[in-house]
């Protein structure tokens, strides 16, 4: 897995694995928000929400975007404690295992398995993956618990929360890894509150990069599909984060080799290539794209599917990524990549 980011106003910058361009000054007037672990947010009013499309992609807005007000720094409120939520279940999936079947062991829907841990392809499943299961209020005693583990030490940074025609409302951002080691299954949890300290709402998301390295970053996009009309203070934590110990079938010999970047109107383009630096084949390969403003908010996350079946050592591919960014404008933007090993055996 590789990390490259553009800036477009100075050459190219190289540093370890980054390289930055920074896109010129322009008109573009950008809004966002930057908090650490814990944010605190000025009140603002949002628009009555009118329902939201039956779908709506949860990585990238696809409705042309308007100005938003967002908090601006304020006083924090009093921290809240997270209301208590019953004892997750943690599955490991084991060779010949299915959604379906996982699903039917623990008398829940697939659909809520696959929401839960954003599994939509069974082909992702993979041996030694771990699943949360997800448990309503008063199930404790459904199935055996697997103790969570504590979660790694990681910071919430570059947020930005995005107002959309429909009425929806985006929190992005990235999680940084600051526990020295290699981590995964990355779940942040996104609340809103009232002035009296009351919850309104709240939205999860995984990280967009299933392993964040070291010192790496992922971005993160949750969704308030009907958000409250106002809210005081926000508050982002992770819910999970696990050492990455297990590779199972991910493949991360894979760099970004080149990359450009353009706006053509309101979209802004990305177009660049994959290399596979490793000895073995490489499938379902995945280019993250993350678009910051001129402060450094995320404004639009995109994964897109590189341009090839089956990457094999040495050789390469391209990608085409189209951002709509969630403001006015991209400033920069970095381009990750993931992949699989293309290893029938791993496969469930």
């Amino acid at each position: 897995m590789s990390l490259i980011e553009h800036r477009v106003t100075s050459p190219c910058l190289e540093s370890e694995m980054i390289t930055e361009k920074r896109l010129r000054p322009g008109k573009w007037f950008l809004l966002g928000v930057f908090v650490l672990l814990l944010g605190c947010g000025q009140i603002i009013t949002l628009p009555t929400p009118t329902p939201p499309p039956a779908t709506e992609d949860v990585h990238l807005n696809t409705v042309a975007p308007r100005a938003t007000s967002t908090p601006a720094p304020a006083t924090p409120t009093p921290t809240l404690s997270p209301t208590p939520t019953p004892t997750p279940i943690i599955y490991t999936v084991k060779k010949g295992d299915t959604l379906s079947g996982i699903a039917a062991q623990f008398g829940i829907a697939v659909e809520a398995l696959m929401d839960a841990n954003e599994v939509y392809d069974p082909r992702r499943l993979q041996i030694g993956q771990k699943l949360l299961i997800p448990r309503e209020e008063g199930d404790e005693e459904q199935g055996p618990p697997t103790p969570t583990p504590t979660p790694l030490p990681v910071s919430i940074e570059h947020l930005g929360f995005h107002e959309t025609p429909v009425g929806s409302l985006w929190c992005l951002g990235e999680v940084r890894n600051l526990a020295g080691m290699d981590i995964e299954y990355v779940q942040v949890q996104v609340s809103l509150y009232n002035s009296a300290n009351t919850l309104l709402s709240t939205a999860t998301a995984f990280t967009a990069l299933d392993i964040i390295p070291a010192g790496g970053t992922a971005p993160f996009a949750a969704l308030f599909a009907q958000p409250p009309t106002a809210y005081a203070a926000y508050q982002v934590i992770a819910l999970s984060a696990e050492p990455s110990t297990y590779q199972g079938s991910r493949y991360r010999d894979l760099e970004v080799s080149e990359h450009a970047g353009q706006a053509q109107g309101r979209q802004f383009i990305v177009n660049g290539r994959v290399r596979n630096i490793g000895e073995e084949r490489a499938t379902d390969i995945e280019a993250v794209i993350t678009a910051y403003d001129e402060r450094g908010h995320v404004v639009a996350v995109r994964e897109v599917e590189v341009q090839t079946s089956v990457l094999a050592p040495g050789a390469s591919a391209t990608f085409t990524a189209s951002l709509s960014p969630m403001g006015e404008g991209i400033d920069r933007y970095t381009v990750q990549v993931q992949g699989y090993r293309l290893d029938d055996e791993t496969q469930p």
